[in-house]
């Protein structure tokens, strides 16, 4: 697989390009629509199958000042960092192959907004394809009243220390009930951040006990160790974790976001300023 720069640069080109746009980073859920939803399905675009290093792009034209040449260069150090990182990844994948994240992740997601009662949560499932075609694809093809994307990635950074899952979550109203509620564009697509609902990017965050930054290979080997006990454990963790904030901040009331931080037993929850929520938590061991 060698799409890792790629499909991260997918995910978060809707909710760049929203921005760009002036649609703030998180929209709370309109009180009015919680007696509307007469059903909710969740799904959840993940396109990846496995966890991956993120490798950072080249910056040797940025610092050249541009021009063919570099931007060449560049390219052939992307691909050689791609390759190195693939090859050092593969003992945790290869540790972790029958680990079925995004199950898990399903299922938690599907249990917390379950117990959310004017949801009216009706079913869960796992695409793979998280491009606003599909999006749209599925959202014309379902008969729920709404529908909850929860497009995510999971990724460890480019020295292995640190593993970040990322969701974006957003509602769409079919119903035209809810869908009176918010003015829909008139072009694009139907599942453009302008036309949600409610939307927001929570994401989860922990560090190997390892050797921290710099040594890839001795971080990914701890990963790694025991049959990827110690990957399974945190990525269970995350996805508890993530479902749980998911459930609690589409209840939040319409209002502006107060940044804060909140200290909880497993670890650190902030909300900035623009609402958006991260959670950094102590390795699970």
């Amino acid at each position: 697989m060698h799409i890792h720069r790629s499909h991260f640069a997918i995910l978060f080109s809707t909710f760049c390009l929203a921005a760009c746009a002036g649609i703030p980073p998180h929209e709370a859920l309109p009180l009015a629509a919680r007696d509307k939803i007469s059903s909710t399905e969740i799904v959840m675009p993940i396109k990846q199958s496995e966890i991956y290093v993120f490798v950072p792009d080249s910056q040797i034209a940025a610092a050249g000042g541009g021009g063919l040449l570099l931007a060449l260069i560049d390219a052939g150090v992307n691909d050689v960092r791609t390759s190195k990182a693939e090859a050092a990844v593969k003992p945790l994948r290869d540790a972790t192959v029958d680990f079925d994240f995004d199950g898990t992740l399903r299922d938690d997601v599907k249990s917390s907004l379950s117990a959310v009662p004017w949801l009216h949560v009706s079913d869960a499932r796992v695409v793979r394809d998280i491009s606003p075609d599909g999006m749209d694809s599925v959202f014309t093809g379902s008969s729920a009243g709404a529908i909850l994307f929860a497009t995510t990635d999971y990724h460890l950074s480019n020295d292995a220390d640190t593993l970040t899952v990322t969701m974006n979550a957003s509602l769409f109203g079919k119903d035209a009930a809810l869908a009176d509620l918010k003015a829909q564009a008139k072009d694009g697509a139907k599942t453009q951040l302008s036309n949600s609902l409610y939307h927001n990017t929570l994401v989860y965050q922990t560090t190997t006990p390892a050797t921290g930054p710099g040594d890839r290979n001795a971080n990914i080997a701890a990963w790694s160790a025991n049959n990827g006990s110690l990957m399974r454990a945190n990525l269970t963790k995350a996805a508890a974790k993530l479902a749980s904030m998911l459930a609690d901040d589409i209840q939040q009331p319409e209002g502006p976001d107060v940044p804060q931080t909140t200290n909880e037993p497993d670890g650190s929850l902030t909300r900035t300023s623009t609402g958006t929520l991260s959670f950094i938590a102590p390795s699970v061991f």
